[in-house]
């Protein structure tokens, strides 16, 4: 099942792919990391943004958004930003 080739394709030396690669497999990683992690290494085989965003049921605009941030700023990227406003506190 082939499709339009995605103008978001990312070009990952192999040092990269191998990270990437790691991080979707180490038991550690946290889920949403292992999932951006997959949807660069996908896009990086020219995947189209609508089959990734259906292989991993996550939105398009998802799939968009972190492959246009990996383009940006690589591996460091796709870590979780500080969310703004005061941390949950969980009473004992």
């Amino acid at each position: 099942m082939s499709g339009p080739r995605s103008p978001r394709v990312v070009d990952l030396s192999d040092q990269e792919r191998a990270t990437l690669e790691a991080l979707t497999r180490r038991p550690t990683v946290a889920a949403g990391l292992a999932r951006r992690a997959r949807i660069v290494l996908l896009a990086a085989e020219a995947v189209p943004l609508e089959r990734i965003a259906r292989q991993l049921d996550v939105d398009r605009n998802v799939v968009r958004r972190w492959v246009d941030r990996y383009r940006l700023g690589g591996l460091d990227a796709l870590e979780d930003r500080p969310r703004p406003g005061r941390p949950r506190t969980f009473s004992p």
